[in-house]
């Protein structure tokens, strides 16, 4: 039986709407819709969430399913957020050690060359987010920890920002 009828079959028995079990696993109404009528397929971790709210076996629920199966072999793809942090963090090593020992570049010199460059990426990352869809991706932890990392993170660059024009102003 393919995973969308164990899944609307399952969430019908409990009683559940799309929405409510969109909630339950965190995803929106539309991914579960999609599984339902074919179009997609859950990811692995949201197979065994569903395995896990439904109580039922990981077998029982994707047996017979060869798309799903075939899916699952496949392996986790990476997603892009850490796509993004692996790729960062590799690049920051890379251009570190290239413009300390080839370039000499002092750290100094480093941080008032990157501090625009910071600023404007910054904002262009904030640009780029979905903020209709942000309420369906965060966690209860989520807000307080980005609240502590934006607040560390920008209080060296507007403290030099500060002090950068001061000492502008008052040499004057």
């Amino acid at each position: 039986m393919q995973i969308g009828v164990q899944i609307q079959q399952r969430r019908t028995q409990n009683n559940m709407s799309q929405e409510t079990l969109a909630e339950k696993l965190h995803i929106s109404r539309q991914s579960i819709s999609k599984w339902e009528n074919g179009t997609s397929l859950p990811s692995f971790a949201n197979v065994v969430a569903i395995s896990e709210l439904f109580d039922i076996s990981l077998d029982e629920l994707i047996k017979g399913d060869e798309n799903l199966m075939n899916e699952l072999e496949k392996g986790p793809k990476m997603n892009k957020a850490a796509f993004a942090v692996i790729i960062g963090f590799t690049l920051a090593i890379v251009l570190y050690i290239f413009s300390t020992t080839v370039l000499h570049i002092s750290e100094d010199s480093m941080y008032n060359w990157l501090t625009l460059p910071i600023f404007i990426s910054f904002f262009g990352l904030i640009w780029s987010i979905k903020w209709k869809n942000i309420d369906k991706i965060v966690s209860k932890w989520t807000v307080p920890l980005a609240i502590i990392w934006i607040t560390i993170t920008m209080i060296p660059n507007i403290y030099d920002l500060v002090t950068g024009f001061l000492d502008g102003f008052n040499h004057r």
